[in-house]
């Protein structure tokens, strides 16, 4: 039976890289007190509709939604950020002393499976609620960033643009249609519903006649208020004060309606068209849109699968001990029981009827640094043998001294 289109099975030998990568993130967000939060994969369809927004992509074509056995319309999530505010509107995490969270895991969207992207895919996302001040926007942006230094991706970008608010943005959504209005017939089919839907989706079309035509479109900075334009001021001063090189994209729009002010990418020309690893910004109207009350917000998601094709890392797999038992596995069971209880060193008990050339050659593939020999000479003369794999030598040590002499090793 073959697995449904765009989902991928995660094997042993990739497994590392997506450790190292959680670990990393982990380590990192640690560090500037952001909280590890999980939601559930299904959420109500309303929570992402009225959330990320009626006329985007997402929404219009991209979401896995049902209805459910008791007739109510369902969602696996698209994005992680709607969620994490429904969970944060829901359990007061006003009240909370920590009010930035971060999670990893699996995100849903039916769309052409591509390079880097899936229909079942992974992030790790970042939010931060109750703080309006533009030095978090800097925080963002500089944890993220390093968080992709820690990994060794290499050949980054930064893009920061200013998209306004809903104060001022509606004037600028007129602009933009008055303008798009001179090109309707040139526009993709996607484009044209995006024009009298929401025009400032179009900015972020990758049509390459949809893109030619917006690169002479209106640039919001002409028309941002005061307000924004002063956040969006502070935050630049603040990214340059803390050594963040960045360039401003006056067409960086992002995907979701839920953006105000500050957004950014960090892109790369490693993975073709689809560049973006991470990405982010303010939404400082989501929490108040969702039925909470009015709370500033910010955040940004990166996307796993595309970190981890830029990884360098080893997979190599490894093992600390291979046990070759050829007979009585119970008593390599046992050893390998008080190895592990003992040193914490990992193992790899063989049951199955092997020759002893064949169970080295399996001890080399598994990459072992020693392999415990055990066979019927062995069990006669209550001893084991332990082979260094890397070393090519061998000792013979009576079975009763066996723990002691491998946890000294270690020490």
């Amino acid at each position: 039976m073959d697995i449904l289109r765009g989902f991928k099975d995660i094997l042993p030998q990739e497994i590392k890289r997506w450790q190292k990568l959680e670990e990393t993130a982990r380590e990192t967000l640690k560090l500037f007190g952001y909280k590890e939060m999980r939601t559930p994969l299904l959420e109500k369809t309303s929570l992402f509709s009225r959330g990320v927004g009626e006329a985007t992509d997402i929404v219009e074509k991209e979401m896995y939604t049902f209805l459910d056995k008791g007739g109510e319309s369902v969602t696996l999530r698209p994005e992680g950020t709607a969620g994490v505010v429904r969970a944060y509107i829901n359990n007061h995490l006003e009240n909370s002393p920590f009010r930035k969270f971060y999670y990893i895991g699996p995100m849903f969207r039916y769309e052409r499976p591509q390079k880097g992207r899936l229909r079942q895919f992974h992030q790790i996302g970042v939010e931060a609620f109750g703080i309006q001040d533009s030095a978090l926007d800097a925080e963002i942006v500089y944890i993220d960033k390093i968080m992709l230094d820690k990994l060794g991706l290499t050949d980054l970008r930064i893009e920061i643009n200013n998209i306004g608010c809903p104060d001022c943005r509606p004037k600028y959504l007129k602009s933009l249609k008055s303008y798009f209005e001179k090109y309707k017939e040139k526009l993709c089919d996607d484009c044209k519903k995006r024009l009298n839907r929401n025009p400032l989706r179009i900015l972020d079309c990758k049509n390459k006649t949809c893109k030619s035509i917006a690169s002479n479109a209106p640039k919001i900075h002409e028309f941002v208020c005061d307000g924004c334009k002063t956040h969006y001021e502070a935050v630049k001063k603040n990214l340059i004060k803390i050594g963040i090189k960045f360039e401003e994209n006056p067409h960086l729009v992002r995907g979701l309606d839920y953006y105000t002010k500050f957004v950014f990418e960090i892109i790369t020309d490693k993975l073709g068209a689809q560049g973006t690893v991470s990405a982010g910004g303010r939404y400082d109207n989501l929490v108040e849109q969702l039925g909470g009350k009015p709370t500033p917000g910010i955040g940004f998601a990166s996307g796993c699968e595309r970190l981890i094709e830029l990884m360098n890392y080893n997979e190599e797999q490894d093992i600390d001990y291979y046990f070759a038992c050829m007979e009585d596995y119970t008593t390599c069971l046992k050893l390998a029981k008080e190895l592990t209880d003992k040193s914490n060193k990992s193992v790899y008990v063989e049951y199955e009827s092997r020759s002893l050339k064949s169970m080295m050659k399996k001890a080399n593939k598994m990459n072992a640094n020693f392999a415990v020999i055990y066979g019927e000479n062995e069990r006669k003369n209550g001893i084991v043998i332990v082979k260094d794999m890397k070393k090519s030598t061998q000792e013979e040590i009576k079975i009763e001294k066996f723990l002691e002499n491998e946890v000294k090793r270690w020490q």
